[in-house]
């Protein structure tokens, strides 16, 4: 028996070491092993493989300094790392294709995990796309990375399958005992994180076989903290009914209102028109650069400012929860059954803070907004970028948010083989897993400052966090204002509720049988029944007039002050203090969250509710060969085969039918035969070919297939489903060389290409709201008017609106070379043979054509060639590492470059948005101080590396800057 109390990464460690124990050994022969072996024994594994494969064993990510699976398989080549909220990893993107192309199996079947994130950062995940940060790595001891398809595997990846098993009784001799744990601190947050494991294994010799039994535990929590500044969109001078013009000027904007208090020497009440001529002119008098994309350019389409120039702190409360059970037995040889169960739990409460000016995103019948502002002072750069601003007349508003999400992973898997005869073997799976997202609460309060003298943004100093004078003093509560709307429309803050469920349900059945025809040839066959389920329901509250206040109310009883502000931040300039809402004091007055009639808005508005659901069944059915053959002094071994799929979709949803709620439905079925080969050539001195080539599919996001309309009548944008999308289909092939050139060592290089039949884009132009057959009830929130009353609706049913859809388009074609090295310094003599080199790059290029703009009555269509969404074409990790008896220390950085988050055509005047360049470097390094005791010291994001998203490239407008600090954890171990 075996007994140790352990740090986190030791759980790899044993798994590692008894995987390799050989059948029958003494319990007391441990042969210790750390990370060259682990390295080692995932370097066999792709050896071994017949396609293109890199695994991670679990040494392997214990042992790196990683929040979660995403950051520990960002060390595969061709791999590159999605952040989220608070720096740490989410998804992961694979030889350049985005997550929603890459397939996760957990324990051999197929998994999707909803999450809740902020809205700048993906929002909700409803996505195919897998969010890892739902687990610890601690709960799986091997990550496998297939890039290239093979006949029995699953369809549905243009990117990869990654495949993670989480450990069974089996992989370990004997009983075994370990916990763990670990204490975490982060430079921004000055929180403390714990991490804690625990695992426990047996393993029985019994009168009905050898029998097993393992059960793990994972939690952690951890509070992250991020601050930076936010554009939240960038708009042309001349959206939203454009500023207000200089005294006397011609055409007069906006035009007399006697209710609004606009005459020719006023913008409004209390607001004389001081916009400067020169300033008012320079904005004005620029047209579009990108002249291809518009017949006429509008007056000022050519100037664009942030939407809500605003700073942003974020808090955030991770916990998360893992725990895995495995039963296994073994009847008789050849026989094996096994049951798998997962279950996760992660709980992330975030509370957003934001300080900003929100008039410039304001149009005038919705809520006084840009129409009553004056520019007095302009600087453009020389790219076009209006670097710098002064207005008068700005609504300054403190903003709040708390968002609570809860999601929920379960899975079950039965799964064993039997050895029919000597050459005969039967096989079968059936499980399910499920992923629920149960967000019962985000709520956000607002107040404002209306009709401010003085605001000004400035990035003249800095490009990325501009400088801004809100020009009231934002940390005095008497300057802000919560009440209902004034009769000329003027907003004195507003409260917005949502409830949102999401969820999957993935089911997987099959079968498989493999009959060994001779030493050189084995065949297989398979049949597999799945079936997917996706499910979205979201419902909204609000009230954007605001409340009546009590007698004696005062404002200071209801907030808080958001202090210390931009510790780590580039530049200077930002306000240190700002007030904020208090959302329990203020819910102690206004309890909008009661969803009651005694609270206007409060109710949740369920005739605009969003309510659809997507359901896929997938019947497949595979043929195979297995091949393996000697000629010469080359031996040739591979598979070759092809599966055909039948997918039948269902799409569905309710919307609003003239005030009753009507559920519409569509169907669709398509058929795909998938030829696959991979041929491994293994020449002399270890030296291995491979060729792989075959054709594959992506189906389109559930998102994309429901019918039903989403429409933000702030932003002004309707989304439309369109359930009639075909999946993203390609051809595929591969060629890689590899070099077994010492123990532990190996170097490749490889070439792939994928061409890309049909792509999937969300497609966007500009047209009236009435001209899309949607009811206009669907804009009207509470208290607001369609018709002329006040207040008016931000948008009525004659606005233009930004309208984006998901269409079939052209595809492209994708090349890649892949460089992989790993290279322990055996060579070397005395104490630089404990080190060690792991690097990796891969080089990307594609070329998809984009839809800029569809056709008009008086424009035609308009595409142009870039990347794929998602894609860095340059990615690299570099891991430099030292191991003897007692110490052990690594050194890693991993880098991917500038790569398009969005291709937005000329729809609101820019081409892409875009997400800078990262390098993120971390550490880990151990020390025994005695045979048995262990201390860890690893640290994460040493360099604070930011997050940056970019609009436009020619003007490289700021959209979002935002950072999250550093990260160390020190840990001890100890067994016995």
């Amino acid at each position: 028996m075996r007994r140790s109390l352990t740090s986190l990464g030791v759980l790899g460690m044993l798994a590692t070491l008894d995987t390799q124990a050989q059948e029958g050994a003494p319990l007391e022969t441990v042969v210790v092993t750390g990370f060259r072996a682990s390295l080692n024994s995932a370097l066999n594994t792709k050896k071994n493989a017949d396609g293109i494969v890199d695994v991670i064993k679990a040494e392997d990510v214990a042992k790196f300094p990683d929040a979660n699976l995403a950051e520990s398989l960002q060390r595969v080549p061709g791999v590159s790392l999605v952040r989220g909220d608070g720096g740490e990893g989410k998804q992961i993107s694979v030889r350049g294709l985005n997550a929603g192309f890459t397939r996760v199996r957990i324990n051999g079947i197929e998994a999707i995990s909803a999450t809740g994130a902020s809205d700048i950062n993906g929002s909700t995940n409803r996505s195919r796309a897998f969010d890892f940060s739902v687990f610890a790595s601690e709960l799986f001891n091997s990550l496998e990375v297939r890039k290239t398809s093979q006949a029995d595997i699953e369809e549905g990846s243009l990117g990869a399958t990654v495949d993670l098993r989480a450990a069974r009784p089996f992989d370990f001799k004997g009983e075994t005992i370990s916990i763990g744990g670990q204490q975490a601190y982060n430079t921004l947050a000055h929180r403390p994180a714990p991490r804690a494991t625990a695992l426990y294994s047996n393993r029985w010799d019994t009168g009905i076989g050898k029998v097993g039994f393992l059960v793990s535990a994972a939690y952690s929590k951890r509070h992250a903290t991020e601050e930076g500044y936010e554009a939240v969109e960038l708009l042309s001078a001349d959206s939203d009914g454009g500023f207000c013009s200089p005294l006397g000027a011609t055409p007069q904007n906006p035009a007399n209102s006697g209710v609004k208090g606009i005459t020719p020497g006023n913008c409004g009440f209390n607001l004389p028109r001081t916009s400067t001529g020169a300033a008012y002119n320079d904005v004005f008098g620029r047209t579009d650069s990108y002249g291809n994309t518009v017949a006429t350019p509008a007056p000022g389409s050519g100037a664009f400012h942030p939407r809500i120039p605003r700073y942003r702190r974020s808090v955030a409360e991770y916990e998360r929860a893992g725990l895995t059970a495995a039963f296994q037995w073994r009847p008789a040889a050849g026989t094996e059954l096994n049951l798998d169960l997962l279950g996760g739990d992660f709980k992330n409460d975030r509370y957003d803070n934001y300080i900003s000016a929100i008039s410039f995103g304001r149009s005038l019948a919705a809520a006084n907004g840009k129409p009553q502002t004056s520019i007095v002072e302009t600087s453009f750069n020389g790219n076009g970028s209006w670097e710098y601003g002064r207005f008068n007349g700005v609504d300054v508003r403190s903003e709040g948010l708390l968002d609570v999400n809860n999601t929920e992973f379960r899975q079950h898997v039965f799964s064993g083989t039997h050895k029919l005869t000597d050459t005969i073997e039967l096989d079968f799976m059936s499980g399910v897993s499920r992923s629920t997202l149960d967000s019962p609460m985000r709520a956000t309060v607002q107040i404002d400052a209306p009709n401010v003298n003085g605001f000004s943004y400035d990035f003249r100093g800095n490009r990325n966090v501009p400088t801004i004078d809100f020009g009231v003093d934002v940390a005095n509560p008497d300057n802000f204002s919560w009440g209902p709307v004034d009769p000329d429309g003027t907003v004195h803050g507003q409260f917005v509720g949502r409830k949102l469920e999401t969820g999957n349900k993935l089911k997987t059945h099959a079968v498989g049988a493999s009959w060994d025809i001779n030493d050189n040839l084995t065949l297989r066959t398979g049949w597999s029944k799945r079936e997917n389920s996706w499910t979205n329901f979201e419902v909204g509250s609000g009230a954007p007039n605001g409340l009546p206040n009590p007698a004696g109310f005062r404002m200071d009883s209801v907030t808080r002050m958001i202090s210390n502000f931009g510790r780590g931040l580039e530049g200077s300039g930002y306000p240190s203090q700002w007030v904020a809402i208090d959302l329990d004091k203020f819910r102690k007055i206004w309890d909008i969250e009661c969803h009651c009639a005694a609270v206007p808005g409060s109710e949740y508005n369920l005739l605009n509710q969003s309510n659809r659901r997507v359901r896929e069944k997938i019947d497949a059915l595979y043929l195979s060969a297995d091949f393996h053959y000697d000629v010469g002094p080359v031996t040739l071994r591979g598979n070759a085969g092809v599966r055909a799929a039948e997918t039948k979709a269902t799409a569905a949803a309710l919307v609003n039918a003239g005030g009753r709620l009507e559920e519409i439905s569509f169907d669709k079925t398509y058929r795909d035969y998938l030829p696959a080969l991979n041929l491994t050539a293994q020449l002399p001195r270890e030296v291995f070919l491979r060729f792989s080539a075959g054709k594959t599919l992506s189906r389109p996001e559930y998102i994309d297939l429901a019918p039903s309309a989403a429409v933000n009548v702030q932003a002004q944008t309707v989304g439309i489903g369109n359930p009639e999308l075909d999946p993203i289909r390609a051809r595929t092939y591969d060629l890689q060389a590899e070099w077994y050139y010492d123990k532990g060592a190996m170097v490749s290089l490889g070439f792939f290409r994928k061409e890309i039949d049909t792509y999937i884009q969300s497609v966007g132009e500009r047209v009236p709201y009435n001209s899309l057959g949607l009811p206009d009830a669907l804009l009207a929130g509470a208290g607001c008017s369609l018709t002329g009353g006040t207040p008016a609706c931000p948008t009525l049913p004659d606005s233009l609106v930004t309208v984006r859809r998901a269409v079939n388009t052209p595809g492209g074609p994708l090349n890649g070379l892949e460089f992989n090295l790993q290279a322990p310094f055996n060579f070397l003599p005395g104490v630089w043979r404990n080190f060690g080199l792991l690097a990796n790059y891969t080089r990307v290029k594609s070329t998809i054509t984009y839809i800029t703009r569809t056709a008009t009555a008086t424009l035609p269509q308009l595409s142009m060639d870039a990347n794929l969404v998602g894609m860095s074409p340059k990615a690299g990790n570099l891991t430099l590492y030292y191991e003897d008896p007692k110490f052990s220390a690594r050194i890693s950085a991993a880098h991917r470059s500038e790569y398009l988050f969005n291709v937005l055509g000329d729809v609101n005047g820019h081409d892409f948005t875009f997400v800078d360049a990262a390098t993120n470097l971390d550490f880990s390094m151990s020390y025994n101080l005695t045979p048995q005791l262990r201390v860890t010291l690893e640290g994460s994001n040493l360099t604070d590396e930011p997050l940056r998203y970019g609009r436009d490239s020619q003007r490289n407008d700021t959209l979002l800057y935002a950072h999250s600090g550093r990260t160390f954890a020190l840990g001890m171990a100890y067994k016995f």
